[in-house]
């Protein structure tokens, strides 16, 4: 069951799709002349089935109504004749752009612009220093810090190749020279440079994030995590965004 449930979201996802075709295939086929049901119908038993397991298996809420449609929009569409080929290039652009929800459970969360006002305060005073943004998105937050802190480096990392290009992108017209995006997982960036590490991510990955900063960072570094705090472990000072979303961003003093 562990061994389940560490299995990337989209693979998870697909083996209980499977599951529960296999249920409604077995009905089919040994539940006697009683059961004749459209193909349409057995996409929508098959789809509640798979919405029900994903529900058990405690998996983000939004893949519980993917997979409550999946197989019927598939029917549909073979029913509309729509070429095979729409099917495999949709899931390839998705993942392209929501890479990290599939593969992480990461969900793509944009920093406003409130709380980026608050980061910009929590910035190293003197001149110079370095500035991370694990999971930047589409850079909206490095960029506008980096106008105002010409004099620091803010780097970000991001593995979801539409927001990677489209951050690099962003950068360059902005010509935000202190900007530096890099296609690199957070896990294997070196936290040892940042005086200032910043995420805005989900409760997943939190605890094991907070074990790498505490690890890598300097002394008196801070590491700030939109939203999502780290169980067990107290905050060094927490500061409430004025917007309209309630952002609370959490401090630790490394």
């Amino acid at each position: 069951m562990k061994m389940i449930k560490r299995l990337p979201p989209i693979l998870l996802a697909m083996l209980i799709q499977l599951v529960a075709f296999g249920i409604c295939r077995l009905v089919d086929t040994y539940g006697g002349q009683e059961i004749t049901l459209s193909a349409f119908n057995w996409a929508l038993i098959q789809g509640a089935l798979a919405a029900v397991m994903t529900l058990l298996s405690r998996m983000s809420y939004w893949w519980i109504g993917i997979q409550l449609v999946f197989a019927p929009l598939l029917i549909l569409g073979l029913a509309f004749k729509i070429p095979l080929w729409i099917f495999p290039l949709t899931l390839v652009v998705l993942l392209m752009v929501f890479w990290n929800v599939a593969i992480n459970r990461v969900p793509l969360y944009l920093t406003n612009t409130k709380t980026t006002d608050k980061l910009l305060s929590l910035l190293p005073k003197e001149q110079g220093g370095r500035f991370a943004d694990l999971g930047c998105g589409l850079a909206g937050t490095l960029v506008t810090l980096a106008k105002a802190r010409p004099d620091m480096e803010f780097h970000g990392f991001e593995t979801a190749p539409v927001p990677f290009m489209i951050s690099k992108l962003r950068a360059l017209l902005a010509g935000a020279s202190n900007v530096h995006i890099h296609f690199v997982s957070l896990w294997v960036a070196n936290l040892s440079h940042f005086d200032r590490v910043y995420c805005f991510l989900s409760p997943v990955p939190m605890p094991d994030l907070y074990l790498k900063a505490r690890d890598e960072m300097p002394e008196g570094s801070l590491f700030i995590s939109n939203s999502f705090t780290v169980p067990n472990i107290k905050p060094s000072r927490t500061v409430n965004v004025q917007d309209g979303r309630k952002t609370k961003l959490f401090i630790w003093k490394m």
